[in-house]
């Protein structure tokens, strides 16, 4: 049964090549615009420079979610602005997300929208939905898989329909590397937008977009991990329909789990030798806070009086003349359990 899989998804990524490769500027990565975590955790499907996963992160490998063990919500906007374009200066996106832990897995949403009208970076309009599921596999494997549906409008009329499949391994500390990482993703395994009048990247209508059988995969890990402060770096390569590599690169700096600070670099080679790329990076800030709430709150009544919050913003100059600002909030509700449980043998204290 597995040897059938296996061969199936090879016929189809080999399949995937005869398709022209010409996508619209940022249409490889379209969903990954729409918060602040997303434009600056390099597309890191080892979970970032320093790990973390949030309902977003199934749009990027749907393995990272699984060692999560609270109820997760998240919202995020993005501004696009490009102001050498007289006729579509705007444009937008827009995330909310709720990721629910259970004995036996983990499931992720995750609603969407995209209104991208710029032509340095024509993405036309779309509302999409994500759904996953991710499961530990072990205390260091996990493995995970989501499915997408896009409408697309505004520059024809299309649909998508797509899943993905993930796996993330933690492989530990490996010299003076800390919390070493791994993660590999092969994503849009179904039907992509082909009816759309967008520009691609090559001067033309855009063929198939996002790339068919885009397999991904990166490592991560921390340079320094002390009680007061982390730093980390991740690498990701990608390959959209084997036509093209993709490269991502994130530093990330935190002290005292309250300050995180974070940049990331992207280099997508068919864009850049089509003078669509601009690769100056991305740069981010979030801040987690604590909060309590009153002894008759809804939220004391459901045990999660104690509760954290992340907000975050970043920005990245994008296509030619494109930049986003993003903002968002994550909230994990009670508090992560970081104590392993104490046994006790025949009424020993």
């Amino acid at each position: 049964m597995y040897k059938k899989i296996i061969g199936a998804m090879f016929s189809f990524a080999i399949s995937s090549t005869v398709f022209a490769y010409n996508p619209p500027a940022g249409g490889q990565n379209s969903l990954k615009i729409t918060s602040p975590n997303l434009l600056t955790n390099a597309n890191s499907s080892a979970g970032g420079a320093i790990f973390g996963a949030t309902p977003a992160s199934v749009v990027i490998n749907p393995s990272l979610t699984a060692f999560n063990q609270r109820i997760a919500f998240d919202a995020a906007g993005t501004l696009l602005f490009d102001a050498d374009d007289d006729k579509h200066p705007f444009g937008g996106a827009f995330e909310t997300g709720l990721l629910i832990p259970s004995k036996w897995l983990v499931s992720t949403f995750l609603v969407q929208g995209i209104f991208a009208p710029m032509t340095d970076m024509q993405l036309g309009d779309s509302f999409n939905f994500t759904a996953g599921v991710s499961k530990d596999v072990t205390d260091t494997l996990s493995v995970g898989t989501s499915c997408n549906l896009g409408l697309f409008y505004g520059y024809g009329n299309d649909w998508m329909a797509n899943f993905s499949l993930g796996a993330y391994y933690n492989f530990g500390n490996v010299g003076f590397l800390k919390d070493v990482r791994f993660g590999a993703v092969i994503s849009n395994l179904g039907k992509m937008y082909s009816n759309t009048e967008v520009l691609g990247i090559k001067g033309s209508d855009a063929d198939v977009w996002p790339a068919l059988a885009t397999f991904r995969t990166g490592t991560a890990a921390m340079l320094l991990a002390t009680n007061s402060v982390k730093m980390g770096v991740s690498l990701d390569l990608a390959f959209p329909t084997f036509q093209n590599v993709v490269a991502d690169a994130g530093f990330m700096f935190q002290v005292k789990d309250f300050l995180k600070v974070s940049t990331a670099w992207e280099f997508d080679y068919l864009e850049y030798k089509n003078d669509c790329k601009n690769i100056l990076p991305s740069v981010g800030i979030g801040f987690k806070f604590l909060f309590h709430s009153n002894d008759n709150s809804y939220l004391t009544k459901k045990g999660w009086q104690q509760s954290e919050m992340t907000v975050s913003t970043a920005y990245r100059r994008m296509y030619e003349n494109v930049n986003a600002y993003s903002a968002g909030v994550v909230l994990d509700l009670g508090l992560q359990d970081k104590d392993a449980p104490e046994v006790s043998l025949w009424g020993e204290k």
